[in-house]
C-alpha cells in the first residue's frame, strides 16, 4: 500500500512542478527579469503575460520533461521524509516542486 502512496507523491510532484512553472516565472518576471523568446529579458508588470508564453516555449523544447523528472524525485523524497503523515507529505511535495521551479526559472533569468 505504501508503494502506491510513493508513486502518487511522485506523480503529484511531476504535475506540481510542471504547472507551478507558470506562476513562478511570472513572479520572477515581475520582481527580477525573465527571458522572453525573440524579445530578450523583460521585467515588471508588462513581462508577466509574456512570461507565460515563454514558459510554454521553453517547456516544449525540453523544460517540461526536466521539471517533471525533478518534481517526481522531489515527490518521492517528500514521501520518504513525510510518511505516514499525508498532509506533511503533500506540503513537502509542494515545497520541493516550487523549489525546482524557482531553481529552473532563476537559472534562465
Amino acid at each position: 500500500m505504501s508503494g502506491h502512496l510513493g508513486l502518487r507523491s511522485a506523480g503529484l510532484g511531476c504535475l506540481l512542478a510542471v504547472l507551478g512553472a507558470f506562476p513562478v516565472a511570472a513572479l520572477v518576471a515581475l520582481v527580477f527579469r525573465f527571458p522572453i523568446p525573440f524579445t530578450g529579458y523583460c521585467s515588471g508588470l508588462e513581462a508577466v503575460l509574456p512570461s507565460f508564453v515563454a514558459v510554454l516555449f521553453y517547456g516544449c523544447i525540453g523544460g517540461f520533461p526536466l521539471l517533471a523528472v525533478l518534481g517526481g524525485v522531489g515527490g518521492l523524497a517528500a514521501f520518504l521524509i513525510g510518511r505516514p503523515d499525508g498532509k506533511k507529505t503533500f506540503r513537502l511535495t509542494l515545497a520541493f516542486a516550487v523549489l525546482v521551479d524557482f531553481l529552473a526559472t532563476l537559472t534562465l533569468a
